[in-house]
């Protein structure tokens, strides 16, 4: 034997196994209604976890009529807790008590009617939410949509029906369980969003935190250091840049990365192409995002350190200084060396000894005078460029 509910009513079937096995050869019609129950609408309900286990519902009947109330409680406490009020005012203090599931009022009741009863229940924020049925001997069309208009869920004529009573009130425990289920769904999934949000949240911070930590190295360093963004306009420096560019760091974002390098006296093979040889170059190191998109560039200039750079500096300068005040001097004075060595040369033509000794002081004042001036003309070239 299953337990099946159907689809259009909610009525509860007490259908045998093999009348379910043969269903697709000869559906089921519902005892209450009469629809005709296919597999696919009675597949969801014979699921022991969609089952409505009707014991751990809790009814409220609230009617002036103590015989009918002992006879409904005592037909569906099999089936569900029960709770009785012979009065509206009874039932009132029982519904904010226990909290039911479901109420059934009669209309017709002295003193307070089931429509005041019901209006004051929904007045009240702790039974506002329960289901209430009226159960009433009128029949008129007014009195149900009023029933409705003070927040009634459904309208059962008396004499009852209670295989249609029945159904109705597992129509309305089935909506309060699907009710339930998507307040839990939904507590769940926020409850999920709040965690991931948490956990972004945690991300961004220790992201913040490394991005500030690697800032703050950055902006200790002696080298140099720039950055720009896609748009190849300045988004950061650090101290040694800004002190280099002569212009606040508020100043320098935004501008191209172009005129921030002309400005600091330096060069970029990417930048500023065809840039002064003898200038600074910064490094131009392209940055990317998370997807390998272009995201902007780093331009690192090093600074230059050390006692050995030092003297080498000092040095290249004594050099320099030296060959430009003594250019003309040493062209004159090789020139003096050469056509001393032309002139002995011409004089000794006929002597074989010279020819021995001499040959060769020539050839190597020919090519010294070569490689010095080769040396004069790539230093002034080099200077001037």
């Amino acid at each position: 034997m299953k337990v099946i509910f159907c689809e259009e009513c909610g009525g509860r079937n007490n259908v045998q196994d093999e009348l379910l096995e043969q269903i697709d050869s000869q559906p089921i019609s519902c005892q209450f209604c009469g629809n005709v129950m296919s597999k696919e609408t009675i597949i969801p309900h014979k699921c022991p976890a969609k089952t409505i286990n009707t014991l751990h519902y809790h009814l409220l009947f609230i009617d002036d009529d103590v015989f009918h109330l002992q006879l409904m409680k005592k037909t569906l406490e099999k089936e569900y807790t029960v709770s009785i009020a012979s009065t509206g005012i009874h039932g009132l203090e029982l519904a904010a008590a226990r909290q039911p599931d479901l109420i059934l009022l009669d209309l017709n009741m002295p003193g307070m009617d089931g429509y005041e009863v019901c209006k004051r229940l929904k007045e009240n924020s702790v039974t506002r939410k329960i289901a209430v049925i009226f159960v009433s001997a009128r029949d008129r069309e007014d009195d149900e949509c009023r029933g409705f208009s003070v927040g009634a869920v459904d309208y059962v004529n008396k004499p009852i029906n209670l295989q249609i009573l029945n159904a109705r009130i597992m129509v309305q425990l089935r909506i309060k369980q699907l009710v339930e289920q998507q307040r839990q769904q939904a507590e769940s999934m926020i409850k999920s969003l709040q965690q991931n949000s948490m956990a972004v949240e945690s991300e961004q911070e220790r992201l913040r935190r490394e991005n500030s930590g690697l800032m703050a190295i950055l902006d200790s360093l002696p080298e140099k250091v720039l950055m720009q963004d896609i748009n190849r306009r300045i988004s950061w420096a650090n101290r040694a840049a800004v002190a280099m560019c002569g212009l606040p760091l508020a100043e320098m974002k935004g501008r191209s990365s172009a005129e921030i390098i002309s400005r600091s006296g330096g060069a970029c093979d990417e930048c500023l192409p065809g840039s002064a040889r003898r200038l600074p170059r910064f490094t131009h190191l392209p940055l990317f995002d998370e997807d390998g998109g272009p995201e902007g560039a780093a331009h690192i200039l090093a600074e230059e350190r050390g006692e050995a750079t030092q003297l080498c500096q000092a040095a290249e300068s004594a050099i320099n200084s030296f060959i430009d005040q003594n250019r003309q001097a040493i062209k004159e004075n090789l020139a003096t060396i050469l056509f001393g060595i032309d002139a002995i040369s011409s004089m000794l033509r006929n002597n074989k000894d010279f020819e021995t000794i001499g040959r060769p002081v020539v050839t190597a004042a020919e090519q010294l005078d070569q490689m010095v001036c080769s040396l004069l003309d790539f230093e002034h070239w080099n200077k001037d460029g």
